[in-house]
């Protein structure tokens, strides 16, 4: 079985740094971005298993970068991850097609959770979220 590659898209070094490296630790091969329109080229030539995107980057927000990535690659799940969380911005999220939406910083437990539900199979991935 192919190792999963997630990419994570955020404008903080650190936290790109340290989820990748979390992420790394669990077997995942990781590819990081630090803006929208870097992690879209990203999606378009390497095509990753599930997508970590923050809501707020410096050249565009992570609700445009997540309906451009519906359009490339509609199959790859997205996990939304703010620093400001709301219900708002929450909604939006899965009404655009996020997987899930995740609050900054994220646990590393219940993120790998969440991303190992995402990266089932789409039957079993129904089932874990109902």
């Amino acid at each position: 079985m192919p190792v999963p590659t997630i990419l994570v898209i955020d404008d903080d070094r650190l936290v790109r740094w340290s989820v990748s490296m979390m992420l790394g630790r669990a077997g995942y091969r990781v590819h990081e971005a630090a803006t929208g329109m870097d992690g879209l080229a990203t999606v378009r030539d390497c095509p990753p298993d599930l997508v970590l995107l923050d809501i707020s980057l410096p050249d565009t927000d992570g609700f445009s970068v997540l309906r451009a990535i519906r359009q490339i690659r509609p199959e790859v799940p997205v996990l939304m991850m703010t620093a400001e969380p709301n219900a708002e911005t929450r909604e939006q999220a899965i009404r655009l097609g996020a997987y899930a939406h995740l609050e900054k910083p994220c646990d590393a437990e219940v993120l790998q959770d969440v991303i190992s539900q995402a990266l089932q199979p789409a039957s079993q991935s129904d089932q874990v979220r109902r």
